[in-house]
């Protein structure tokens, strides 16, 4: 008998618990609901391409371009920019390693990561000739404003969209 007590007291203290977790987590959520506002298809997208572009920009306003060189930096920025690779060709790219073993897929992300190789030469040369029409000051500037992760669409580890 008194095990039997005992068994009943501790299930209603059990479900005296659930049922306010339950009604605690039902506050929450309805809190929550109450507090979030409806998503729009603009603010779920990442603006890679136009943070790129803004941050370019800036940097070409640093630099205070001459005459002479806009259009090394016109080519400059083209070379940079003309071959960053969308979410979905991305997403495709990824879809290729799915169902592979895992030797294949070791082969498929080597040959990925030498196709990235062989666009980043081209960006250094094309870096390099943009660089050489630069005046000691502005490239200074360009050292300072220059960053290899906004500049080529990577996003580094610190801060959300590898913002620092």
């Amino acid at each position: 008998m008194k095990h039997t007590m005992r068994i009943t007291l501790l299930a209603f203290a059990i479900s005296g618990l659930l049922a306010g977790t339950n009604v605690l987590a039902e506050t929450v959520n309805a809190a929550s609901i109450d507090t979030l506002k409806p998503a729009n298809e603009e603010s779920k997208k990442c603006d890679h391409m136009g943070r790129r572009d803004r941050q370019q920009a800036a940097l070409k306003s640093d630099l205070k371009l001459s005459a002479d060189q806009e259009s090394a930096w016109n080519e400059w920025v083209g070379k940079i920019n003309e071959d960053r690779m969308n979410r979905d060709e991305k997403r495709k790219r990824d879809e290729l390693l799915t169902g592979l073993s895992a030797p294949e897929r070791m082969e498929k992300k080597l040959a990925f990561a030498k196709e990235h190789i062989a666009r980043e030469e081209v960006h250094l040369a094309a870096t390099k000739i943009f660089y050489i029409t630069l005046s000691p000051e502005q490239r200074l500037t360009f050292d300072k404003g220059f960053d290899v992760k906004k500049h080529h669409g990577h996003l580094g580890k610190p801060g959300k969209h590898g913002d620092k």
